[in-house]
């Protein structure tokens, strides 16, 4: 495989994660620029991460030299920043959300489309080590058919630690926007397509005050529900509850668990690239009906952890999707975080928002397959 000339356009908070961790582990990715509207922030990275070049937007999108162009961008500019990257002929991997609905993500993939374009789209975490061993485990039959999943997203917002947090509490933020495509990809991922949803919304408070960033001391309106819990039904058949919320201080509910009709896998984080996955079998219950030993009774109470079956390059990681966006080019076959994966999550994310609003269940009008699995073992020749 070539090296691949990278460009990165906005360098807010999430780009140095995307930075470091390219350079670090993905050496088929060479980045070579990075842009924003603001170029001292830009310059300012290029001297962090000894980047070469440091540009404008417009800048960026000119040069010749770059192959794919990474959109870290704020959520509002990512429709129309993608368009542009598009027409100027760059492969484009795009931070989440892709668009706000999916009919305009549709219009973003169209033009891919008639440009002869490839475009991925963050988040590319159902790749990294965690999930790919859950999605190994569950497809070897661990713990028999799933029927059943709890995914739940519980937290108090970003405005004690992000530098910027106002954008998070307008329309097509909020946790829905921001941290639910984590958990739909994951769910597609691992269980396949969705095909209904029933959803309710819920704001603790009306106002949100912010800790850190420019407008610390201040309190900015929460402009829409920064809670919202769905039922989603599967193609499978499968039922997940999910719960997203920037409202809740500190939860015991777990983040992800799969239950199936031979026990229950855990997973502790989909927005993190490593995690242990834990497993309880049936067994472990029944057991006690044949042996009332110390040791059977303490089997009985306890998960245990299962081995990841892929490089755990780092906890909180970023850069596979975009690696595999570049082998999908040098191959001429489809990257995983496709455009038929961007559309169905796109439409999740639309469904839970308006059956919440309408109190109506949403019918998914688009579906996809689950992205192919990777291969244990390595991610650069057995992606």
């Amino acid at each position: 495989m070539r090296t691949y000339q990278i460009g990165i356009l906005g360098c807010g908070v999430i780009s140095r994660t995307y930075l470091a961790d390219i350079q670090s582990f993905y050496k088929e990715l060479h980045i070579v620029a990075c842009a924003d509207v603001d170029r001292t922030l830009a310059q300012k990275l290029a001297e962090e991460f000894q980047i070469e070049r440091a540009y404008t937007t417009e800048e960026l999108l000119q040069d010749t030299e770059i192959d794919i162009i990474i959109n870290l961008t704020p959520p509002q500019f990512h429709v129309e920043l993608n368009k542009q990257i598009i027409r100027a002929g760059k492969h484009l991997f795009s931070e989440k959300p892709f668009a706000p609905d999916v009919d305009t993500a549709k219009e973003v993939l169209e033009l891919a489309e008639e440009k002869k374009i490839l475009v991925g789209c963050a988040p590319d975490t159902f790749l990294s080590s965690g999930l790919q061993s859950v999605r190994y485990y569950l497809d070897s039959g661990l713990i028999g058919k799933p029927f059943f999943v709890t995914a739940n997203m519980t937290t108090f917002g970003v405005e004690t630690w992000h530098p910027n947090p106002a954008p998070f509490y307008r329309e097509d933020s909020g946790p829905l926007f921001d941290m639910g495509p984590y958990y739909a990809s994951a769910i597609v991922s691992l269980l396949g397509p969705v095909e209904r949803v029933g959803a309710f919304s819920a704001k603790a408070n009306e106002t949100r005050h912010i800790y850190t960033g420019k407008d610390a001391g201040k309190d900015i309106p929460a402009e829409y529900p920064t809670h919202y819990t769905a039922i989603l039904r599967l193609r499978s058949g499968v039922v997940v509850n999910l719960n997203i919320s920037f409202d809740i201080y500190k939860s015991n509910l777990p983040m992800l668990e799969i239950y199936g009709d031979g026990g229950t896998l855990s997973y502790p984080d989909p927005n993190f690239g490593g995690g242990t996955p834990k497993v309880y079998r049936k067994e472990q219950y029944t057991d006690t009906v044949f042996r009332q030993s110390e040791e059977a009774m303490a089997r009985k109470e306890k998960f245990y952890e299962l081995p990841e079956l892929f490089p755990r390059v780092k906890d909180y990681s970023r850069g596979i999707g975009v690696l595999d966006l570049a082998n999908a080019i040098e191959t001429g076959g489809i990257n995983r975080a496709n455009g038929e994966l961007i559309l169905h999550v796109t439409e999740i994310l639309q469904g839970i928002r308006e059956s919440a609003k309408t109190g109506t269940f949403y019918q998914l009008r688009t579906t996809c397959e689950r992205p192919s699995a990777l291969n244990p073992g390595g991610y650069s020749n057995g992606i």
